[in-house]
């Protein structure tokens, strides 16, 4: 079951990089894991979420890719927000990490899932690849469905000729068929990682979640 915020508006919370105004109180630290099937987009996402907070960087992150030049392991471009709530301010560090999406690294995907606070899973437009996008999100729901762990759901390479209507996408993966949830979050993010469309308001919408979760706790 996805976990939403009641609502974005029921507290002033903004996200940004301004740090002229308020008193820092406290330092929230966070980790995002991108999930998905092999070569959906994954390692884009992470590259251009590294150029779009390129400003907000505390480290520049680092790969390890297979012989094959797969990604293996991607960790972790470390992101410092903050966060105005009300007379309070809160400096959010960020850890981006991604998880392989080959089949003979499962239980490397577990081990990078443990201790997240939020996860993007990442689909691919291919029709060819639904059933490794349905395989790989239920791995995701075995992993999360007890932990209460926030996620959001971005479908990758919508650009290409024939990607897989976002109805039958829904449905494939038993999502509800409306736009978005009551708290104007999509219910899928239709986005072009390559070209950077939409990740970044994936990734924010996401952290908003994550912080919500965390003050609910």
């Amino acid at each position: 079951m996805i976990v939403n915020s009641k609502d974005k508006k029921e507290e002033e919370a903004v996200l940004s990089n301004d740090s002229s105004t308020n008193i820092l109180k406290e330092v929230l630290q966070f980790k995002v894991v991108y999930w998905g099937p092999g070569e959906s987009g994954k390692t884009t996402n992470y590259y251009r979420l590294r150029e779009k907070f390129s400003g907000v960087k505390l480290n520049s992150g680092y790969s390890i890719e297979t012989t094959d030049g797969r990604t293996l392991w991607q960790d972790s471009v470390r992101l410092s927000f903050y966060l105005n709530l009300k007379d309070i301010k809160f400096n959010i560090i960020t850890q981006i990490v991604t998880a392989t999406g080959q089949e003979r690294f499962l239980s490397t995907r577990e081990y990078v899932l443990d201790g997240a606070d939020g996860v993007v899973f990442v689909a691919d437009s291919d029709p060819e690849k639904m059933e490794q996008n349905k395989r790989s999100f239920r791995e995701l729901i075995s992993f999360t469905q007890d932990k209460n762990i926030p996620y959001v759901i971005q479908l990758n390479k919508r650009d290409i000729d024939s990607a897989i209507p976002l109805e039958r996408f829904k449905k494939e993966l038993g999502l509800p068929q409306a736009e978005e949830y009551a708290d104007k979050t999509l219910v899928v993010y239709p986005t072009v990682a390559l070209e950077g469309d939409s990740v970044r308001e994936c990734f924010e919408d996401l952290m908003i979640q994550i912080i919500f979760n965390y003050f609910r706790g």
